[in-house]
């Protein structure tokens, strides 16, 4: 005001000639100067903007004596809102200005989601208010857990939202497997997650003069499995386990019958000539016994036998049977003794030998030739070593060869071996040549 005043008197002192000095109309965006005369000097103007912009300083200017505007010609800035409404669960994303025509965007706290359908944003308007602003989030909800054979308690009831807690129980006759609290998440899903109800067994079965191993155990699941044991001096008659299972693919019941307790006995086994192992006076149900026969007799049947629920043994008890040898075959040779027709020879039996006509067994190099050889039946079904028939005229080769060994075998002098190896030599060669005049 005090400025104005002073415009005034100095328009008084001015020449006549420059009072009527104007000022020029400025080009201002987004807005323009407004005057209820010309702009001369000594009037005022006041800024005006348009919707959505403010003066960037003083709204009113002066127009001095030498034609310009004091203090200076504004301009129009965008204006701006105030400080974003709270909206309920959400939170405005960080800005320091909200200049006007610019948009802001809400975001929900954890464990609220957003309501389908509406926008989570306002504009900030022309007249420097806010758009509305709409409720945006909802509290996030879990889903109704379903549980076979059991329930969910919850003290708020049905719908279960985010932070909620449930509590668990299974019917009767089904046991909880996993946790028996669970609470509604931020993400919408139960944590920890939801359990379920597996099916139990009825206690099992108890036995006369016996017992199970599951004794203080209050629950038995699938698989459970429980093991029979009977009173010293009774034999468990039928399966030792039993197992929790399911006949039918839903309801659980154990996989047999359980067993008995009784006095069974085996009766004593006999083997002749033969060992039955382990030694013992009475025979339960269960004992394996192990069969051997002695020398000279071959097992027949089974080498092992159990005692059975029925009193009985299986397989059934082997024999003793003696061990036979085979018809013995030289070749080029023949049975001599009166044995030779049999096919087949008990252990200890001996027969004898000779060679067909042309033939004559080798000498050992250290006897004379024999007529006839014998061998015996050994109790493993086999011969003591038969003999071999050769032609007669090889005959002397072997008993060369047999004493070219023994020579070797007496620590002979090295020279002295040569001599006799060349003599040898000869004598074959001699006998090579009768043999291709006899040919």
């Amino acid at each position: 005001m005090a400025q104005l005043l002073l415009a005034g008197l100095l328009l008084l002192l001015l020449p006549a000639g420059t009072r009527g000095a104007q000022c020029p109309v400025p080009h201002i965006a987004h807005g323009q100067l407004s005057s209820a005369g010309n702009f001369t000097s000594g009037s005022t103007a006041r800024l005006e903007c348009e919707p959505g912009f403010v003066p960037s300083g003083t709204g009113t200017v002066r127009c001095t004596f030498n034609g310009r505007w004091y203090p200076w010609v504004p301009s129009c800035v965008p204006g701006q809102c105030p400080h974003p409404p709270p909206v309920e669960f959400a939170d405005p994303q960080p800005r320091r200005e909200f200049l006007v025509g610019s948009t802001l965007s809400y975001s929900c706290r954890p464990g609220f989601s957003s309501i389908p359908g509406v926008s989570p944003t306002i504009t900030c308007l022309q007249n420097f208010s806010w758009s509305s602003v709409p409720r945006l989030c909802q509290k996030v909800q879990c889903p109704s857990p379903a549980i076979p054979h059991g329930r969910a308690a919850s003290p708020g009831g049905a719908p279960h939202s985010f932070g909620q807690q449930l509590q668990f129980q299974c019917e009767p006759g089904y046991v909880l497997r996993g946790s028996g609290r669970a609470q509604c998440s931020a993400d919408g899903t139960w944590s920890p997650a939801v359990p379920y109800c597996l099916g139990v067994c009825d206690p099992p079965p108890k036995i006369a003069h016996g017992q199970h191993s599951a004794s203080g155990v209050k629950q038995f699941p699938y698989g459970s499995e429980v093991k029979y044991s009977c009173a010293e001096g009774l034999s468990l008659i039928g399966s030792e386990s039993l197992f929790c299972t399911s006949g039918d693919g839903e309801n659980l019941t154990w996989s047999g019958a359980a067993p008995e307790c009784r006095a069974v006995r085996c009766p004593q086994p006999v083997l002749q000539r033969g060992t039955v192992s382990p030694q013992t006076f009475t025979f339960p149900y269960g004992l394996l016994l192990h069969f051997s026969c002695q020398p000279g007799f071959g097992l027949q049947g089974a080498a092992q036998s159990q005692c059975q629920a029925d009193g009985t043994w299986h397989p059934p008890l082997p024999t003793c049977q003696p061990v036979l040898c085979p018809q013995p075959r030289v070749p080029y040779g023949r049975v001599k003794s009166p044995l030779g027709g049999r096919r087949w020879y008990q252990t200890n039996d001996t027969v004898t030998f000779q060679c067909l006509p042309g033939y004559q067994l080798p000498d050992n190099g250290m006897m004379p030739l024999e007529e006839s050889w014998t061998a015996t039946c050994l109790p493993d079904g086999s011969w003591t070593p038969l003999p071999k028939c050769v032609k007669e005229g090889d005959a002397d080769v072997c008993q060369e060869v047999h004493y070219i060994k023994s020579v070797f075998e007496c620590g002979v002098p090295v020279e002295e071996v040569k001599n006799l190896l060349e003599i040898q030599k000869l004598f074959l060669e001699i006998k090579k040549l009768e043999m291709e005049l006899e040919n």
